[in-house]
């Protein structure tokens, strides 16, 4: 019973990280209709320029985070710009907004091993374990779960109280009716990809406070997101939070019983799963909400 208490412990920590970039995922997804697997690219700079600022330059870790944040968003605001929008422009089909964004995927990470190197990157934060019922929790995984409930319940807020967010469920659903209704749909995209990179920003913070910084984890973490999604079903924010969870646990399940080597395979496998068996995921592909 304390290995399962400990597995599920270990599961809602990484879920709760998987959480962010997979509704980071979503709410791009809502209003572009493009599963934006770029978005690795975004989480992977957040944390890596959070290291470079805090750990090589030695700023404080508030101005390392703001740069991290900045830079991220700034990133995914100009893919979008440059690219999708470019795109949209010239009518183009689906399946060159999926080329595009593998493309920028492999890019951007290119250009992460360029810049910082292909070594792992590790904060070496040393904080309190806490031990409950022989249970083991750090101060920085309690941390790490306080702060991503928080983000997810402000983007719930967001989407169901908020001005920008009926303006977003209108773009969501119909465009060409939310045009009609005045709605500026190209500034809701914007402000999409923007809160979307924000998640991604923190998530790659959290990562790299709490793992390893690996430069091919943007593709791994972009996988692991667009499987939360599919899981819970494409379009619903909590469909995709609670199909972060499921990948978190099978993960943590697959290295108890197969080791550290599968940990990365098993998104992979449930979403082969998933595709094949139910694609219409958990709860049925929904209005975004």
């Amino acid at each position: 019973m304390q290995i399962v208490l400990q597995l599920i412990i270990n599961a809602i920590i990484a879920g709760s990280v998987y959480a962010l970039v997979a509704s980071g995922l979503t709410f791009i997804y809502a209003t572009s209709r493009i599963f934006h697997l770029a978005h690795g690219v975004v989480i992977l700079l957040g944390g890596y320029v959070f290291h470079y600022v805090w750990v090589v330059l030695g700023f404080s870790p508030a101005l390392a985070a703001v740069c991290a944040i900045v830079v991220s968003v700034a990133t995914g605001l100009i893919m979008n710009e440059l690219v999708y929008e470019t795109q949209r422009k010239r009518k183009a089909k689906r399946m060159a907004y999926l080329i595009s964004t593998i493309a920028l995927l492999m890019i951007g990470n290119a250009l992460v091993l360029l810049l910082f190197g292909s070594s792992l990157k590790a904060f070496s934060v040393q904080t309190e374990v806490y031990r409950f019922f022989d249970l083991n929790i750090t101060l920085m995984q309690i941390i790490l779960i306080i702060v991503s409930t928080l983000l997810l319940l402000t983007l719930s807020f967001i989407v169901k109280k908020t001005k920008f967010g009926k303006a977003m469920r209108a773009t969501a659903d119909n465009e060409e009716v939310a045009e009609v209704m005045g709605i500026k749909t190209r500034d809701i995209r914007r402000l999409s990809f923007l809160v979307g990179s924000l998640l991604g920003a923190i998530a790659g913070i959290l990562i790299g406070l709490e793992f390893n910084l690996d430069p091919n984890m943007g593709v791994y973490l972009a996988i692991k997101g667009f499987t939360a999604m599919v899981i819970g079903g494409v379009g619903s924010i909590g469909g995709a939070i609670f199909g972060a969870f499921i990948v978190g646990l099978f993960e943590q399940i697959a290295v108890w019983f197969f080791g550290a080597g599968w940990k990365n395979s098993m998104a992979f496998v449930l979403l082969f799963f998933f595709l094949l068996l139910r694609p219409q995921g958990l709860f049925g592909m929904r209005k975004f909400k």
